[in-house]
């Protein structure tokens, strides 16, 4: 088991989600879970029923995220790059299409809380939404996305190396997080 370094304050990262019909963030691969403005605390999703996701009672015995379990919510040390191979993951979405026709919102989160950080990005507990990035060239869904802002409370970037600049992780703390 990893030593465990107790930190004051919260980790940023980046992270997608799903931008609803009613302009309402939800997560974007695990079922209709909707991020509230301000701090929202993550429900273990261990268990998977016959129609969806539901949502487990039973707490890990140290809190979520768990080891062991996919459990919290997650985040990126770094913006998710394109990967055109077989091999692409999920996050892999190219962040100019942030806003865009698959209806997937780019943004930088702040994760506190019990958080577990891997190589790539972590887990938390809780997790609060800083700034929204809509792609450059997006037109479709910007009134929606700008409501979703405001209703957050957040800024919405059209400018990419502005919201790093400004929200993104600090890269010397990401550097001593992984080390």
């Amino acid at each position: 088991m990893a030593e465990v370094l107790p930190l004051v304050g919260s980790v940023r990262g980046f992270r997608w989600w799903r931008l609803s019909g009613n302009a309402e963030l939800l997560s974007p691969w695990r079922g209709p879970v909707i991020w509230r403005p301000g701090e929202n605390e993550a429900s273990c999703l261990a268990r998977r029923g016959m129609f969806g996701w539901k949502m487990s009672r039973t707490p890990h015995p140290r809190g979520c995220p768990a080891t062991g379990c996919e459990c919290g919510f997650y985040a990126l040390h770094s913006l998710p790059e394109l990967n055109d191979g077989l091999d692409k993951a999920i996050w892999e979405i190219d962040t100019a299409t942030s806003g865009g026709q698959h209806g997937l919102v780019l943004g930088v989160v702040a994760g506190s809380g019990r958080v577990l950080i891997g190589t790539e990005g972590w887990r938390a507990r809780f997790c609060r939404i800083l700034a929204l990035f809509a792609g450059p060239t997006v037109t479709n869904h910007t009134r929606e996305m700008g409501v979703a802002a405001a209703a957050h409370g957040v800024p919405l970037y059209r400018d990419l190396d502005a919201i790093v600049s400004e929200w993104g992780p600090d890269r010397a703390e990401v550097a001593s997080l992984t080390a």
